[in-house]
């Protein structure tokens, strides 16, 4: 079904539950059908089209310009010295590249096509990944996809500007602002450095029935706006027609934004000049492909857990039959608990506790900013993807660890129970684990939680995480045991 601005306008209307006054009944109806039926919507930009007038530019600025940051200066003097501020509020007017205040340009690039030049306009905005990375490695929930309608937002309110969004994106859209945000009231110098700005396709405007306004002011209508898989069967039959190329389908594992091109991207790429602001037209591979393979591996952790010890209490079993039989009453497996207690197993999981603590650290942007990524051994520190990964096969090491010994006391395996500071160790251990394990969930494209969720979730694990190596830290320097032998 071919989506025009008016059928659109109704269907946005009723998936945000307004009612869309002044319009034909049948029109509602077909609206209604089609936004219960589809959960995103997507845009295809027909470049080609484009005449690089510039009213989309305008047009944004128009209907979001009460949404632009207010700076309050001076700016706070940045820690340690060297860190940079970005302050945009005395450039405003720039709208050749994306900055805080110009969420949406015009890119213009010549190309040859059939022998002759040929100018193409690109209007270039946020993508809004179908699972993107930005909303996924966020340290506090502030950016956020929403699941009704595909569009990826950051919330100004929540946003501290640690540009984490802006690093892992592999176009590199979200920009900072200073002197502006929740930042200002914590820990200005030390944390935080403003607040990030993109496109949001206009969200507030659609949740009362209207089109983004690039898509509204346009007079060449080269973007068409509507449900996803709708729009992305269009855009694959006009490529089909044409002859021509589409971008965005498959890069970064598929975004709600296609572009439709008489030539390569590749040749787009070449012309283009990608920099601060200007996202680049070449390959893009999805960022988050590992997301999936690694919840297997951690929930796959704690039945190998399991498993070792089980295999273990069986050997140690066969041991004892063929040898000489345990005393009567002697439940208990002397090598398990010296391992456990002083042994190799113990210096295993502090080591993995520590390391584990350290990268869920570095999933914070201090790296960087703090030079750690530039200790020599610790340059992996300063890329997100690389200790994401490092920390989700700590937590699953750790996890298996966690299911070996809990086994072996299940089974009557070691001598003794847990002492009173060992059960609280054990209950923030819990709360860490399983708010850790909500947020591993929230990495699939399948599983998506409110902005307010996914920030209570963050400062919980966060929070208790710190708790832990406090608690941990305060229990070895005062000589307070986790473990009571029962003699």
């Amino acid at each position: 079904m071919a989506l025009t601005r008016r059928n659109f306008l109704v269907g946005a209307a009723s998936a945000a539950g307004i009612a869309a006054a002044g319009l034909d009944a049948q029109a509602e109806t077909n609206g209604a059908s089609a936004s219960a039926q589809h959960a995103e919507y997507a845009t295809l930009l027909d470049i080609e089209k484009c005449i690089g007038c510039g009213q989309c530019v305008e047009g944004c600025r128009e209907r979001n310009g009460s949404r632009y940051p207010e700076v309050k200066k001076p700016l706070p003097v940045m820690f340690p010295p060297g860190t940079k501020d970005e302050d945009w509020s005395g450039k405003r007017d720039v709208d050749g590249r994306l900055t805080p205040y110009n969420w949406l340009y015009i890119e213009s690039v010549t190309v040859q096509k059939d022998g002759a030049p040929l100018e193409l306009h690109i209007p270039r905005r946020c993508l809004h990944c179908t699972n993107p990375p930005c909303a996924n490695l966020c340290p506090w929930g502030a950016a956020s996809r929403q699941p009704e309608t595909g569009t990826v937002s950051i919330d100004s309110q929540t946003c501290l500007g640690g540009a984490k969004c802006r690093t892992v994106c592999p176009w590199h859209i979200p920009q900072r602002q200073s002197g502006v945000g929740l930042y200002l009231d914590l820990m200005p110098r030390f944390a935080g450095n403003g607040v990030m700005y993109k496109c949001d396709r206009c969200a507030d405007s659609f949740a009362h029935g209207q089109l983004p306004a690039c898509v509204e002011v346009c007079p060449q209508q080269v973007q068409t706006i509507g449900p996803r898989d709708e729009i992305l069967a269009q855009a694959r039959k006009l490529a089909q027609e044409r002859g021509a190329y589409l971008y965005g389908v498959t890069e970064n594992g598929g975004t709600n934004t296609f572009y439709l091109s008489p030539v390569p991207f590749s040749e787009l790429a070449a012309q283009a000049k990608p920099g601060p602001g200007k996202p680049t037209f070449a390959p893009v591979a999805d960022s988050m492909a590992q997301a999936g393979n690694l919840t297997r591996m951690l929930m796959t952790a704690p039945l190998v857990g399991v498993a070792g010890a089980l295999v273990n209490a069986a050997r140690q079993g066969q041991g004892l039959n063929h040898t000489q039989a345990r005393p009567q009453g002697a439940l208990h497996d002397p090598k398990a608990e010296a391992a456990l207690s002083g042994g190799m197993l113990k210096k295993l999981w502090v080591g993995v506790a520590l390391l584990l603590g350290f990268t869920g650290m570095m999933q914070l942007p201090v790296a960087s900013r703090y030079g750690i990524a530039k200790i020599p051994g610790l340059t992996w520190t300063g890329d997100f993807y690389t200790t994401l990964n490092v920390h989700y096969i700590l937590a699953a090491l750790l996890l298996a660890l966690g299911l070996y010994w809990l086994t072996l006391q299940v089974r009557g395996k070691l001598r003794g129970r847990l002492a009173y500071w060992g059960k609280v160790r054990l209950a923030v251990l819990g709360v860490v684990v399983l708010s850790g394990m909500a947020r591993v969930a929230k990495n699939l494209p399948s599983i998506t939680f409110s902005p307010g969720m996914t920030t209570f979730i963050d400062l919980v694990h966060l929070g208790f995480a710190v708790l832990l190596g406090v608690l941990c830290l305060w229990l070895w320097a005062t000589g307070r045991g986790a473990w009571r032998e029962d003699g």
